[in-house]
């Protein structure tokens, strides 16, 4: 019983934080076309400063797939 309520929790807690980072991306995508550019980047510290190290791509944008590694 004590594992099925942790593994319940790990399962919420990882469901608030992907949610969480969907939001977050949502709010700094100013204009809504589901990328980040480094402009929009700049509003979060963080994101600024690994931008490049996120965008695996090299596109100069960053898709919400790569923006969820910044919390890796």
């Amino acid at each position: 019983m004590k594992k099925l309520i942790a593994l319940s929790v790990m399962a919420i807690s990882f469901n608030a934080l992907a949610d969480g980072h969907e939001a977050l991306f949502k709010t700094l995508d100013a204009d809504a076309n589901q990328m980040l550019s480094a402009e929009e980047a700049q509003i979060h510290e963080q994101l600024a400063q690994q931008f490049s190290q996120l965008d695996v791509n090299k596109d100069n944008q960053l898709s919400l797939d790569e923006f969820r590694a910044l919390q890796k």
